[in-house]
């Protein structure tokens, strides 16, 4: 079990983000070895630098799997290890990132009583658009969306339908899609809470510290 690339770790917990570079972050001291330096503004421009380790896989049991809210919107949190894990490691990430929404949609579709390996990716297709999402491998398989068929090419399983413009009218505006992603990311996170119960629990020790660490 653990992070890929880095076996340095001091907590008795591993907190952990995903950022727009598509690898996990973990916090440490300056005088940490394999410290990397990295400065950030939040998106209410505070401006700072903080080190890290950076990772490229995170690997183990799923333990649990919740939500909570901070100052920058809501966050996913899931906690993988082992159940005698000393150091299990507790990844947060913004519900509103391709990297949650993908995570999101693989979900029903992993087996919880074994572990699973998670790769962040990020990187321009051929087109020039970003890709962001995380690759899901378990029994060295790939966990494909639950919610697109690739036979159809449509998306299924109760999965909101993207809205089409009327023939004749016009392209559909920004305003508009906005309001279909954020029903499809409710839809996301409604079908979580189902699978997971307990998701909605109260804000516990280790939400408060990814909330502190989620500003930066």
């Amino acid at each position: 079990m653990g992070l890929k690339n880095n076996p340095h770790q001091q907590q008795d917990t591993i907190f952990a983000s995903i950022l727009a570079d598509g690898k996990i972050h973990v916090s440490v001291s300056k005088d940490t070895e394999g410290a990397i330096e990295r400065e950030y503004e939040t998106s209410d421009g505070k401006k700072g630098s903080k080190f890290e380790h950076q990772y490229t896989e995170l690997s183990g049991h799923i333990l649990e799997v919740k939500f909570f809210e901070g100052d920058y919107g809501i966050n996913l949190q899931l906690v993988v290890g082992e159940k005698d894990d000393e150091k299990p490691v507790a990844l947060s990430l913004s519900t509103e990132s391709n990297f949650a929404e993908d995570l999101m949609k693989k979900l029903p579709d992993i087996n919880l009583k074994k572990p699973v390996t998670m790769a962040p990716y990020s990187f321009d297709n051929d087109k020039g658009k970003k890709q962001r999402g995380i690759t899901v491998t378990q029994d060295g398989v790939k966990i494909p969306s639950h919610y697109y068929d690739t036979e159809k090419k449509a998306v299924c399983n109760g999965y909101p339908v993207a809205p089409k413009p009327k023939a004749g009218a016009k392209p559909l505006t920004k305003s508009q899609w906005r309001k279909y992603f954020d029903e499809a990311r409710e839809f996301l996170m409604e079908q979580v809470k189902e699978q997971f119960p307990e998701s909605e629990a109260e804000e516990s020790a280790t939400d408060k510290e990814l909330n502190r660490l989620g500003k930066k």
